[in-house]
């Protein structure tokens, strides 16, 4: 029998469907894997969420899958809209404790925490 140990590095953390869609990410944007993105009622595109703002994107609605480089033009990208996700992998940008736990409220993607 062969005993494979359990890793945690997997950004997959439940048995939720995993859903994906494709959006335009707004140029002048550098993004990590697993980055959370509010859409910008204005434009109808895709920034880092911000916890802070008024345009849309304090409201996490979707995850990076790739790292996105969008520094030059806007860029489409797939990104996950739906599946429960490994909490310690997310590139949250700077936020409190309870921001982070609220992020994606009354989406489909849940966060968790594996042991």
């Amino acid at each position: 029998m062969t005993v494979t140990a359990f890793s945690n590095d997997s950004i997959i953390a439940g048995s939720d469907d995993i859903s994906t869609t494709e959006v335009i990410i707004t140029s002048g944007q550098n993004l990590a894997q697993y980055t959370p993105l509010g859409q910008v009622t204005a434009t109808g595109k895709f920034v880092v969420w911000a916890p802070g703002a008024t345009d849309g994107s304090e409201k996490a609605v979707n995850l990076t899958v790739n790292a996105i480089d969008a520094s030059a033009s806007d860029v489409s990208s797939q990104v996950y809209k739906a599946g429960t996700f490994n909490t310690d992998l997310v590139a949250f940008p700077a936020a409190t404790d309870a921001q982070k736990l609220a992020c994606f409220v009354g989406t489909p993607i849940s966060l968790q925490t594996l042991s």
